[in-house]
């Protein structure tokens, strides 16, 4: 299940890297403050991927899960509609990690013992 965690949030945090990396460069970007934050935002949920996959730092591995639902949700609130796949996505899919991460809270906590 943690290794199913860990691949999701790589996955999630390279889409949103991706996205926002290319509106940057096609618009010119929404705002210098705006972007960065969902850059930092997207290399944080990578690093708690592959934490998760090496089964190191279960912090990190939650909240990098807490942070791709807070982005879902921030996006969802934005442009409630169907037709933003995106977040929505991302509110859904980042659920998935953090439950997995919780339910195997088990094996990190015999790695460090």
């Amino acid at each position: 299940m943690r290794i199913a965690a860990g691949i999701m949030m790589i996955v999630l945090g390279m889409v949103l890297l991706i996205t926002f990396v290319s509106v940057l460069i096609d618009y010119g970007g929404y705002g210098e403050g705006f972007d960065l934050v969902y850059i930092i935002a997207s290399v944080f949920i990578v690093t708690g991927g592959v934490f998760c996959l090496v089964r190191k730092v279960w912090g990190v591995c939650l909240g990098s899960g807490l942070v791709t639902v807070l982005l879902g949700v921030t996006s969802v609130a934005g442009n409630p509609s169907a037709d933003n796949l995106i977040g929505w996505s991302f509110a859904l899919l980042g659920i998935v990690p953090i439950i997995f991460v919780c339910i195997r809270k088990r094996e990190w906590q015999e790695i460090s013992a």
